[in-house]
C-alpha cells in the first residue's frame, strides 16, 4: 500500500472528492471535518502523511498539530502538510515551520501538484522493511488512476464542478443518470466541451425548440439527407441559416447539453484524468465556472434540493468567503443580489431566507455552491464585502488583458508590498483593502482562463502577490513583521527566473503579433524566434512562429513545409487554440493541399464556433469547389 491518509478539511464536499481522488490512487483514507475529531483519529491509529487544513471548528489547524506533535511516539513524528485558503504570512511559515509541517500550501491546489506531494511524501517515510528487495514493480501511487468516482446524491452537480474547478483538475467527467450519458471534457477546471447521448438534444430537434427552424423545415431536412451529410450541413444548403447562425445554434446546443445536467435529481459521476472527449460540441471559453453554476442552479438546479439544504442548515450563519479566489472569481451578479451579498457580515442566519423568493434562494444556494459564501457556526463578522463595478457590455480583447497582465507582472515582481498595492507606508486599513480590491477584481485568474499557458502562469503569480500584500499590510503587527523583514523576504530562486522568462516571453509575442499585423514579417519572425527561446513550451509561439516564417517565404514550398512542421508543433504543445489550426489551415491551402487545409478550419471552428475568419475560409472554398458536400458537415460531426 501507498499509505494511510488523514484529510482534515470542515468543506465535506472538497473532503470527499479529495478523499476519492486518494484512494482511487491506491491509499487508505480517513476524514474529519473539525479539530477535536481530527484528534481522536490521530491518538487512535496515526497515518502516514496528514493533510490539514488551518480554519477549523472546535480546534483550529495549528492547535490540532501543535497537540499532535506532544503525543508519544510514533505519532508525534507524523508527518504534515498544512493547506490554507488564505495567503500565508511569514507568522504562519514560521509557526508552521517550528510544529514541523512539511509544507504550507495555498488553496486551491490544482489536484495533480496535490497527488504529486502526497506520493513524494508518504514515499519518503516507508521503512527500508517495506520494500521488497529487487523489486522492480512502479508504486501504485505513481500510475495515473484510471478515475475518481461517486454519487451525485453524495456530491451534487454544482459542488462537483466547483471542486473540479478548485482542483485545477484536466480530464472527462463521465456523468451518468438513468439512460442519461453526458460526457463534459474539463482543463484545468474550465468545462470545455460536451458530449450527450440523448436524441433530443441531437441538432435538429434542438434548433426547432429554439425557434430557429420550423417542423416543416426539420421534415425536409431530413428527407434530404443523404450518407455522409449531416443536418446542419443540409440546413445551410437550404439556406435556411447561415453558417454564421449554424456557429451560433452549435454553441447554444452546448449550452443545452450542458445546463440539462444541473436537472438530474440523482446519479453518479466518474473523473477520468487526463482524458478527453471525441466528437463533443465545444463549450464557450469565456465563462467562469462560477458563472456556469450561478445559470445552471437558476435555471435547472431543482428547487426541492435546494430548500432541504436551506433548512438542513438553517441554524449557520452567512458569511463572505475567506479565500481571496473565491471572493474574486468572475461572478454576474444583478444590483439587488450584489446589494444582498454586500449586507451579510457574517451575523445573519440562513434561516432568515427560507421563506424568500425562489430566485433568492436558488442564488444563495449557488453562491454557496462558488464559494463566494460560507456557513459558519457561530456570529462571525466579516470584512465589509468589495463592491464591483458594472462589467463593459463590450467583452476586452485579449490582446488588452495580456498586456495589461505583462505590465502588472512586471510592476509587482521584486515591488514592496506598499509599492504593489500603490499605497504609502502610512495608509490604514481602509486604504489597503481598498487598493487591494480595486486590482484583486481585475487580475483575478478566471480572467486568463482561455490565454496561453504564459499568461496563465504570470495570472497566478499577480494575483498570489496581490493577496500575500493585503493580508500583510492590512494588519498591523503583521505590516510591523514585514517592515523588519522586508529585506530578508525573498522568492524561490527558480520560480523567479521561470517567471522572468515566461514575462520576458509574452512581451516578444505581443511584439511579434504587432509586427505581423504591420505585415512586418521578418521583424515579427525575429520576434516570435526570441519568444521561443525563452519559453519552447508555449503552443502559440510555435504556430505564429511558422505562420510569420511563411509570410516572409510566401512563394517557397520548402519554406512552408518547415512552417507547417512549427505549427503542428504548436498544436500538440496547445491543441485547444484554434489560431494554431487556422494558420495550419492556411498553409495546406497555400501549397495545394485543400483537403487538409479544409479539415483545418473546421477543426478551428469545433474550438471556437465563432472564428470568423475559418468561417471565411470554409466558405471561400465551398464557392470554389461550386459544391457544398463535407463542408460544414465536418464542423457538426458529434
Amino acid at each position: 500500500m501507498p499509505g494511510n491518509i488523514l484529510c482534515i478539511d470542515d468543506d465535506r464536499n472538497f473532503s470527499q472528492i479529495l478523499s476519492k481522488a486518494l484512494t482511487s490512487e491506491g491509499y487508505a483514507v480517513q476524514t474529519a471535518l473539525d479539530g477535536d475529531k481530527a484528534l481522536e483519529l490521530l491518538t487512535h491509529e496515526p497515518p502516514d502523511l496528514v493533510l490539514l487544513d488551518l480554519i477549523l471548528p472546535r480546534r483550529d489547524g495549528f492547535a490540532v498539530l501543535s497537540a499532535l506533535r506532544e503525543m508519544d511516539s510514533p505519532a508525534c513524528d507524523t508527518a504534515a502538510l498544512i493547506l490554507t485558503g488564505c495567503s500565508p504570512t511569514p507568522e504562519y511559515r514560521s509557526r508552521a515551520r517550528s510544529l514541523g509541517a512539511l509544507e504550507l500550501i495555498t488553496k486551491p491546489v490544482p489536484l495533480s501538484d496535490l497527488l504529486e506531494l502526497v506520493a513524494r511524501y508518504t514515499e519518503k517515510r516507508k521503512s527500508p522493511a517495506s520494500v521488497v528487495a529487487g523489486s522492480t514493480t512502479t508504486p501504485k501511487h505513481a500510475v495515473v488512476s484510471a478515475a475518481v468516482a461517486g454519487t451525485l446524491e453524495q456530491l451534487p452537480i454544482p459542488a462537483l464542478f466547483h471542486q473540479l474547478h478548485g482542483l485545477r483538475a484536466t480530464g472527462v467527467l463521465h456523468l451518468v443518470s438513468g439512460k442519461k450519458r453526458k460526457w463534459v471534457e474539463l482543463r484545468d477546471g474550465y468545462p470545455r466541451a460536451i458530449r450527450s447521448n440523448l436524441a433530443n438534444e441531437c441538432l435538429g430537434n434542438f434548433l426547432v425548440r429554439a425557434g430557429r427552424i420550423t417542423q416543416a423545415a426539420l421534415a425536409e431536412s431530413s428527407r434530404r439527407m443523404k450518407p455522409g451529410r449531416l443536418q446542419g450541413e443540409i440546413l445551410v444548403a437550404m439556406e435556411i441559416l447561415s453558417e454564421e447562425q449554424m456557429a451560433q445554434a452549435l454553441r447554444g446546443q452546448a449550452d443545452e447539453k450542458l445546463f440539462e445536467i444541473f436537472g438530474w435529481r440523482s446519479g453518479s459521476y466518474r473523473f477520468e484524468k487526463g482524458a478527453v472527449v471525441e466528437r463533443a460540441n465545444s463549450l464557450g471559453l469565456e465563462r467562469s465556472p462560477a458563472n456556469l453554476i450561478l445559470r445552471g442552479v437558476r435555471g435547472r438546479f431543482p428547487l426541492d434540493q435546494v430548500e432541504d439544504y436551506l433548512r438542513a442548515h438553517s441554524d449557520s450563519f452567512l458569511a463572505h468567503a475567506e479565500s481571496p479566489f473565491y471572493q474574486f472569481q468572475e461572478v454576474d451578479l444583478d444590483a439587488e443580489h450584489e446589494d444582498l451579498l454586500a449586507a451579510l457580515d457574517g451575523s445573519r442566519r440562513l434561516s432568515e431566507f427560507l421563506k424568500s423568493g425562489e430566485d433568492l434562494k436558488r442564488t444563495l444556494y449557488a453562491m454557496l455552491s462558488f464559494g463566494l459564501l460560507e456557513l459558519r457556526g457561530g456570529v462571525q463578522h466579516s470584512k465589509p464585502w468589495p463592491r464591483r463595478e458594472p462589467r463593459s457590455s463590450q467583452p476586452q480583447e485579449e490582446a488588452g488583458l495580456r498586456s495589461r497582465l505583462a505590465a502588472q507582472a512586471e510592476r509587482v515582481r521584486n515591488q514592496s508590498y506598499f509599492d504593489i498595492l500603490g499605497i504609502e507606508p502610512s495608509a490604514g486599513v481602509d486604504e489597503v483593502r481598498e487598493a487591494f480590491e480595486k486590482q484583486a477584481v481585475l487580475m483575478h485568474p478566471d480572467r486568463y482562463s482561455t490565454s496561453g499557458l504564459a499568461a496563465q502562469h504570470l495570472a497566478r503569480e499577480v494575483f498570489a502577490r496581490l493577496n500575500e500584500a493585503y493580508e500583510t499590510l492590512s494588519d498591523p503587527r503583521r505590516r510591523d513583521e514585514y517592515l523588519l523583514n522586508q529585506r530578508k523576504q525573498a522568492r524561490d530562486a527558480q520560480e523567479q527566473l521561470e517567471s522572468k522568462r515566461a514575462l520576458e516571453a509574452e512581451k516578444h509575442f505581443a511584439q511579434g503579433r504587432e509586427l505581423l499585423s504591420q505585415r512586418s514579417y521578418e521583424r515579427a519572425l525575429r520576434a516570435f524566434g526570441q519568444a521561443l527561446e525563452l519559453y519552447p513550451g508555449e503552443g502559440e509561439y510555435h504556430a505564429h512562429y511558422g505562420w510569420a516564417l511563411h509570410q516572409f517565404h510566401p512563394n517557397e514550398p520548402h519554406i512552408a513545409m518547415e512552417a507547417i512542421e512549427h505549427v503542428r508543433r504548436g498544436i500538440k504543445l496547445a491543441a485547444h487554440r484554434e489560431t494554431s489550426y487556422l494558420f495550419l489551415g492556411r498553409l495546406n491551402k497555400a501549397i495545394g493541399r485543400v483537403g487538409k487545409a479544409e479539415k483545418m478550419f473546421a477543426r478551428a471552428l469545433q474550438l471556437q464556433p465563432e472564428c470568423v475568419e475559418a468561417l471565411r475560409e470554409l466558405r471561400l472554398i465551398n464557392m470554389r469547389r461550386h459544391k457544398s458536400k463535407g463542408l460544414i458537415g465536418r464542423l457538426l460531426r458529434r
